[in-house]
């Protein structure tokens, strides 16, 4: 195994320092292996007085510490600790963080598995995940949050360790792009897992984070941006002097930043023109955020108390080079209770993918060898699994490693509800070539944030497929899916399992689904819709719901109450007039069943 050096800053910190280093010490990695340094900013707290007296020190493989007479900041206090240890790897960790006992181990085992192209592994924070984007097949990240990230020690000389012009706020962006500008990868390691105490409640605005944090952006794009982009941030931050913030002389501290920008400005721009020649590297700004947001920032984050079986079910159609980043994207699932059942329509041309590189998942394969279509083939997948929760992944479709996780967890915490549905990244995708499997992703668009609504769902489906992880004694009870369909076979079986359950709305981005960026594919794909769309609808609009009246009154009351008043048109049918005639239909039905 690997030795390590954990570097530790703290700064009055007395309140955390026993319960990490407790956690340390409980570690299932050897503690032989691990190196401890912390280097205290000045603190005038208990802080020296604690990290000398720590009971178990002695077992680590290194426990030192430096009390400097100053406080450095974050960075270059971190770069302190850096020039003070030895080992090829560093793992820099907020003081104000626990770490769970298989923490370590997982992070070295991504470590293990890594090439040379990879600079820095970042881990998963509880309860609040970092919301970036991520690729769910690779896990590499655009950028890493510094509270609990690991390093390669020459990697991190080689690129200029952390920018000490930057007190606190910034920098791990900073040290991720630089580390990119190199040509080094970030990769995201969520079965990792450490406890940040960042925030005391959800949305908690901390007025040193704000005004450090915006002033940062403004002085990243100086160093990474073109000209666009710093015009654009000096107006993103002349607006601030609009808004109310988060201290009483708000104003004269925005007032104040914006004189110095641009001096403070030109001392970052000079990274820039020092490596112009030598770097190529182009900064991506979302406004404030520095990548795409996955929605659910302050989800808190839990493991699961029990972990009852789980089927992925995989439709596939001869693509063995499309299913295999499904496959991974279910073999990053931080859940390890898991069953994959893959059913192919027709020849069994993905079986040699399973056999060769996936032998470590549970997986049980199945093809039709005569295609009978994706109905069919559904409900083989649904009649073979074994397990208490059932979970529909395409073949080109993917999840975010917690995917799992989250709706176990939150249907446990519910026992009331037999399915849960999660917030989906809608793609538009443009295939370059199938062998091998090349495609551009042209943007994430967040989809579907639409609490649970029978009336809605009626009208439209707003849940794609692999969204949706529900109990297989729905499935016992009701049955599968529709063989006549064509498409729609998901909203038709949501419909189905909706009218008689409840389902629970989860409000995180756990999925994508890919959808076809060609015009002429997507109104090929949108005029089957429509037909089917007309089918679906009728077949469940005229029939006899069994269901209460209570659900039906709050879904009217629900819809009546939002400003303003949803209007979604469909084969020239209002939302609106669609939802009056469906409300009035199923309170009719619903009182014929309660009579």
């Amino acid at each position: 195994m690997k030795t390590l050096d954990i570097i530790l800053i703290s700064y009055n910190s007395e309140k955390w320092i026993n319960q990490l280093l407790k956690s340390l010490y409980n570690q299932k990695y050897p503690l032989n292996k691990l190196h401890l340094t912390f280097v205290d900013n000045c603190s005038n707290d208990k802080s020296r007085e604690l990290i000398e007296a720590f009971d178990g020190k002695e077992d680590f493989g290194g426990y030192e510490y430096h009390f400097l007479d100053k406080n450095l900041g974050f960075g270059k206090a971190n770069n302190y600790g850096v020039k003070n240890t030895n080992q090829d790897h560093v793992f820099f960790l907020n003081i104000d963080t626990e770490v769970d006992k298989d923490s370590i181990i997982e992070l070295m085992k991504a470590v293990d598995n890594s090439d040379d192209s990879i600079g820095l592994w970042e881990a998963r924070q509880f309860p609040y995940e970092h919301p970036k984007i991520y690729n769910p097949v690779s896990m590499e990240t655009s950028w890493s949050s510094g509270a609990c990230c690991l390093v390669r020690r020459d990697y991190f000389t080689q690129i200029g360790m952390f920018d000490e012009k930057i007190f606190m706020y910034g920098e791990d962006v900073d040290l991720s792009w630089r580390f990119r500008a190199h040509g080094f990868k970030l990769i995201y390691v969520p079965k990792c897992i450490i406890h940040h105490y960042t925030y005391m409640s959800a949305n908690e605005v901390k007025p040193n984070q704000f005004y450090n944090s915006t002033f940062m952006n403004l002085m990243l794009r100086y160093k990474f941006g073109d000209i666009k982009d710093i015009i654009k941030g000096h107006i993103m931050y002349g607006g601030l002097l609009v808004v109310k913030g988060p201290s009483k002389n708000h104003k004269a501290k925005v007032f104040k930043n914006i004189i110095r920008a641009p001096f403070e400005g030109y001392r970052f721009r000079k990274w820039k023109f020092k490596n112009a020649k030598s770097v190529r590297f182009q900064a991506d700004f979302k406004m404030w955020d520095y990548e795409i947001i996955r929605e659910g920032a302050f989800y808190i984050n839990e493991k699961p108390e029990k972990m009852p079986l789980v089927s992925i079910l995989i439709r596939t159609c001869g693509r063995p080079s499309v299913l295999r980043e499904a496959l991974i994207s279910v073999r990053n699932q931080t859940y390890s209770n898991i069953e994959v059942i893959v059913v192919e329509d027709g020849p069994a041309i993905s079986e040699s993918l399973i056999l060769k590189e996936f032998a470590d998942l549970n997986i049980v394969y199945k093809a039709t060898h005569d295609r009978v279509g994706r109905c069919v083939v559904g409900n083989i997948a649904m009649e073979t699994a074994s397990g208490k929760y059932f979970n529909f992944l395409d073949d080109d479709d993917l999840l975010y490693a917690d995917h799992v996780e989250v709706l176990i967890s939150q249907l446990q915490k519910n026992p009331d509800k037999k399915a849960a549905y999660s917030i989906s990244f809608e793609v538009p995708t443009e295939i370059t070539s199938r062998d091998p499997y090349q495609y551009k992703e042209l943007f994430h668009n967040v989809q579907h944030r639409q609490p649970f609504n029978r009336l809605v769902l009626m009208h439209h489906n707003y849940f794609p497929i692999q969204t949706v992880l529900f109990s297989r004694e729905i499935y016992d009870d009701l049955g599968g899916i529709d063989v006549e369909l064509e498409v729609l076979e998901d909203w038709d079986l949501w419909l189905k399992y909706a009218l008689k359950y409840d389902f629970l709305y989860v409000e995180k981005l756990t999925s994508l689904y890919r959808i076809p960026s060609s015009v002429v594919s997507s109104t090929e794909r949108q005029e089957l819709f429509d037909k089917y769309l007309v089918v679906v609808r009728e077949k469940h609009f005229n029939k006899k719901f069994e269901i209460n009246m209570a659900s039906i009154f709050k879904d009217a009351e629900y819809l009546l109450n939002r400003p303003p008043m949803l209007i979604y048109k469909v084969k020239g049918l209002t939302f609106k007039s669609f939802f009056f005639k469906a409300r009035n239909k199923m309170i009719r039905y619903a009182k014929k069943i309660l009579r």
